[in-house]
């Protein structure tokens, strides 16, 4: 019998045929498609636990600086709190903020060296921490800072202490705590008033006095990894100080 150029009897054909062109762009862009999607999941993923690091970090950072000032009290007791060096004429407004010898300088480069706040107001303006380093009408100080005052040391990974060049431990980076003291109006805590503000006599009401007020402090968290131009807010703590 004769047979065809292949070795096949005639008339019969393969089944077999190879893929054509569409079909092997269809089967790249299906298989694209899914590493894409593979690759946009994994990203999303790093990204939301980026962010909750972060946030858990925030809230830590934040929540030490209230522990660390929660037994003090509104305005500082040794030295006459807030008030006027002329009583009657309310003029010469002292003691809001740190005391001149609160904040500890070195005597040749006046460098700060650290702190011994004692009341809340000597905290307003203080910011902990090397980042956000364009915040105006701030007092830097090293930190972050722990409940104890105490600076908080760059961590590893791994859990382990990081050292610099020389093996010595540094304070951790990227963070920075800033604090606001505010004083608020004894009816509405959501109304600002202004350091020296007081309630004078009137309407058969009392004058209520300077430092008869409460105080609302706030701390705001603050992250600036080494690619970003900006600090950015990560957690506010804000909590009210009664007279």
């Amino acid at each position: 019998m004769r047979t065809s150029i292949e070795g096949r009897a005639p008339g019969i054909r393969s089944s077999r045929r190879a893929f054509t062109l569409i079909e092997a762009s269809l089967a790249t862009i299906i298989v694209g498609v899914g590493v894409l999607a593979s690759i946009e999941a994994h990203t999303s993923f790093l990204q939301k636990n980026a962010w909750s690091t972060n946030t858990s970090t925030a809230t830590f950072l934040a929540n030490e600086l209230r522990e660390m000032t929660r037994r003090f009290p509104r305005h500082d007791r040794f030295t006459g709190g807030i008030y006027f060096e002329d009583p009657e004429n309310h003029t010469g407004f002292q003691g809001w903020g740190p005391e001149p010898d609160e904040v500890l300088l070195d005597p040749v480069t006046l460098a700060i060296l650290g702190f011994d706040f004692d009341d809340l107001d000597d905290f307003d303006g203080a910011l902990f921490g090397s980042a956000a380093t364009d915040l105006p009408f701030t007092t830097r100080f090293d930190g972050p800072i722990d409940a104890f005052g105490q600076i908080i040391n760059q961590m590893t990974w791994t859990g382990d202490l990081a050292l610099d060049e020389d093996g010595e431990a540094f304070s951790m980076t990227e963070w920075s705590q800033l604090v606001r003291v505010e004083k608020v109006d004894l009816n509405d805590y959501t109304s600002v008033r202004a350091d020296a503000y007081y309630t004078p006599t009137g309407g058969g009401d009392p004058e209520i006095p300077v430092d008869e007020f409460p105080v609302r402090v706030t701390v705001i968290v603050l992250h600036q990894g080494p690619l970003d131009a900006q600090a950015k807010q990560v957690a506010e703590v804000s909590w009210i100080a009664p007279p």
